[in-house]
């Protein structure tokens, strides 16, 4: 048996999840095909993705495939489209063998499928394209394969064409009913090949479909198919398609040579993971991995807690499941997903290696990277107190499940906040937790981070203050509050001072700017001491006059020299005629930048918007309202020092 992990990706309602369906019921996994608008498909199953018609969840399906070059086991994973969940996303692709991605016919390539095109072409991911919705759009696919070529740099390889008796045939079924520059396309990523292919055609039949196989593993052709996946035209083509063409080789240096791809809850086994596995391994052999590599880490003096999860490891090992068995398993196969069991003593975090807290393992990201904090939050409260350990319980397990959310509590107030990569993913965390209970918990509309940035300004001023009917001086600190390339806060001394009057002069600063003129943390600027001469006296009475002295003085700039700024909001929707008048009417009491708007298919228009994330909150669902069910296409929402919102002047 050969196992293939394949990940389908598109712009959302491009129809992923439809060939998902029809992909299992082609197999024989399912015997009829679920719908999203019945809400019976087999990816989408959590209430919140039924209701909406949209994925929120990974999902993974094992879908048996016998074709003429072989017997495969494709590990298919339907992945969620929404730019709200796109970490579950990237976290798959250190596993990602081959790469499907759905192009919806009678349009160019939609925003959020060139996002993950680029993505997988940096990862260095075979990718093969299928043009869906042909049976609607017929023959209307010139504009997607023009956009296609302009994000690729080069011609995409089109493999389907119109037979004249009606329907599409497929290069790999009806290699010979292709013409001679067809064939040519597929040669021309090796110079060698088609030179062989020019001087001996009559010989060299077999050459067309060989630079196939390898020009799509080596990421210089991307083939592209196209039907239906509705009616199911070109879908088996296409899983032939795919099995043909050569996956990444995946690899990983590590002692535990594991990929985690996602994780997830079961009532029956708990908490557990997805993984892959980068090699033929058995637990015995890991245990002997880490045993090695213990002796090699005892001169560096091992941390007890390493020791101790060491120990533990060998004397009771992991538990893996097969993805089709509950019957613990204790050898590993090369390319094929297991369930791994959570344990305390292994770390397992998505789109990383696992490893073994203690040992120095190498992970996919060498390191685990901080968690940056999102600027969409809600405040959460228990209506009953000693509730709390019950809503931290299951807020735990959403940031299990995905680790796009992260909370945090505050000690002084006794309340959670929990933070989420945009609106619908922290609408979606609320409703999962909250389901399935009486207790009532109350929570705050969605807050969105703000800070104050200074201007580009550059401003010197002399700083004092006296005390004790003048008789104390802070001394005279002559600076230069001037503006920065981002949104940081720093401070520079052109003067040589005593460690003591550093620090004072260091953490004044930092304090003035926690609260500026609108009442928010100012950023973005730059505090340069050209100047101080400490007074004689007491230096306890002068660093405290100095600390007044620099919190009046450095507050006193900012009211007119702040922008409050927040996050940005871009938003694409495809809109009818009828409708788009009172869309932009509702963007333009928002205070929205409609950026483009564009003629599309079917008497569609393609509106291109951004305003500040504050603004847009609620738009989404007033957008359904005002459409009867249209909803936004494509939405991303940033906070950089280049990408922000001014909120006021």
């Amino acid at each position: 048996m050969i196992y293939r992990t394949v990940g389908i990706f598109a712009h959302i309602d491009s129809g992923k999840t439809t060939l998902t369906e029809r992909i299992l019921f082609e197999s024989g996994r399912i015997s009829a095909i679920g719908t999203i608008e019945d809400g019976n498909t087999e990816s989408d199953q959590l209430p919140e993705e039924i209701e909406r018609g949209i994925s929120i969840r990974t999902t993974f399906h094992t879908v048996p495939w016998n074709t003429k070059f072989g017997d495969f086991e494709i590990q298919l994973i339907d992945t969620p489209g929404h730019i709200d969940f796109r970490n579950q996303v990237t976290d798959l692709l250190p596993a990602m063998e081959t790469a499907i991605v759905i192009l919806e016919a009678g349009t160019g390539v939609q925003s959020q499928a060139r996002l993950v095109i680029e993505e997988l072409r940096k990862a260095n991911i075979p990718i093969v394209f299928f043009i869906n919705k042909l049976d609607r759009f017929g023959d209307e696919y010139l504009d997607t394969l023009v956009s296609l070529e302009e994000i690729l740099k080069q011609p995409p390889v089109t493999l389907f064409q119109k037979r004249q008796s009606g329907g599409w045939e497929y290069f790999l079924e009806s290699e010979d009913s292709f013409s001679k520059q067809t064939k040519e396309e597929l040669l021309s990523f090796d110079d060698e090949l088609l030179l062989r292919y020019w001087n001996d055609e009559s010989s060299a039949t077999e050459l067309p479909s060989l630079a196939l196989r390898q020009g799509t593993e080596k990421t210089k052709l991307y083939p592209v198919y196209g039907g239906s996946a509705k009616t199911g035209e070109g879908v088996r083509e296409l899983l032939n398609l795919v099995l043909w063409t050569n996956p990444k080789e995946i690899q990983l240096s590590s002692e535990v040579p594991l990929i985690v791809l996602s994780r997830r809850t079961d009532p029956q086994i708990g908490r557990y993971a997805v993984v892959y596995s980068v090699t033929n391994l058995s637990v015995s052999e890991i245990c002997q991995r880490l045993e090695a590599l213990q002796k090699k880490q005892e001169t560096t003096h091992l941390s007890q807690v390493g020791q101790s999860s060491f120990s533990s490891f060998l004397t009771n090992p992991i538990s893996f499941l097969s993805s089709d068995s509950e019957s613990p398993e204790t050898t590993l196969t090369k390319g094929k997903l297991y369930y791994l069991v959570a344990d305390e003593r292994i770390r397992m975090e998505p789109g990383q290696s696992v490893s073994i807290p203690g040992l120095s393992t190498l992970d996919l990201k060498n390191q685990i990277s901080e968690k940056t904090p999102s600027p969409f939050s809600v405040v959460l409260e228990p209506e009953i107190s000693s509730e709390k350990e019950f809503w931290l319980c299951r807020l735990r397990e959403l940031e299990w499940e995905d680790p796009g959310y992260q909370l945090e509590l505050r000690e002084e107030t006794g309340q959670i906040v929990l933070f989420g990569r945009g609106e619908l993913h922290l609408e979606i965390g609320i409703r999962r937790i909250t389901g399935k209970t009486e207790k009532k918990l109350m929570f705050s509309s969605i807050n969105i981070a703000k800070i104050e940035l200074l201007k580009k300004m550059s401003h010197k001023v002399a700083l004092e203050h006296r005390a004790f009917e003048d008789q104390k001086s802070s001394g005279a600190l002559i600076a230069v509050l001037e503006d920065t390339a981002d949104f940081s806060k720093q401070i520079a001394f052109e003067v040589s001072l005593p460690e003591e009057v550093k620090h004072s002069i260091e953490t004044s600063f930092m304090e003035a700017c926690l609260r500026g003129f609108y009442g928010e943390e100012v950023c973005g600027l730059r505090f340069r001491i050209l100047s101080y001469e400490i007074p004689p006296g007491d230096l306890q009475t002068t660093l405290t006059l100095l600390k007044v002295a620099i919190l009046a003085g450095v507050k006193e700039c900012f009211p007119s020299n702040t922008y409050l700024v927040g996050p940005l909001t871009e938003i694409e929707v495809m809109v009818d005629a009828d409708h788009l008048g009172v869309v932009l009417s509702d963007l333009s009491r928002r205070n929205a930048k409609v950026v483009s708007i564009e003629e599309a298919v079917a008497g569609k228009s393609h509106l291109k918007a951004n305003a500040s994330a504050e603004n847009l909150l609620g738009f989404s669902g007033a957008l359904r309202n005002m459409t009867k069910g249209i909803g936004i296409s494509w939405e991303r929402t940033a906070f950089t020092s280049e990408f922000y919102a001014v909120l006021k002047e």
